[in-house]
């Protein structure tokens, strides 16, 4: 088992989301972080989290060793890498947006 730095975004709540950094042990990060998503307990839910090696390779900028992201922020990312541009009207919003997936940076 290892310890993982984990920093997380919730929904807006309202007009901003909340941000907040973990030190969760894990034994791999995908593993590690789709188990954070889990248990996250913020009243607005997860809008994203990053899971890097330390806190030191966070602060020194370095590459999350996973990222998870709520179907909602997948879609968005989807829209602007088709059109260039974030217009949100295009964005439909389903019941699965708070839902999301991991993945290995």
């Amino acid at each position: 088992m290892k310890e993982f730095f984990i920093l997380a975004n919730s929904f807006a709540a309202p007009f901003v989301s909340d941000q907040s950094f973990h030190h969760v042990v894990g034994d791999a990060p995908l593993l590690t972080l789709e188990e954070f998503a889990k248990r996250y307990d913020h009243p607005c839910g997860l809008y994203a989290a990053n899971c890097y090696a330390s806190a030191d390779a966070f602060h020194k900028g370095e590459k999350p060793l996973a990222c998870w992201q709520c179907n909602r922020a997948r879609n968005i990312a989807k829209v602007v890498k088709e059109t260039g541009f974030a217009n949100l009207q295009h964005v439909p919003q389903t019941s699965q947006d708070r839902e999301g997936h991991a993945e290995m940076s």
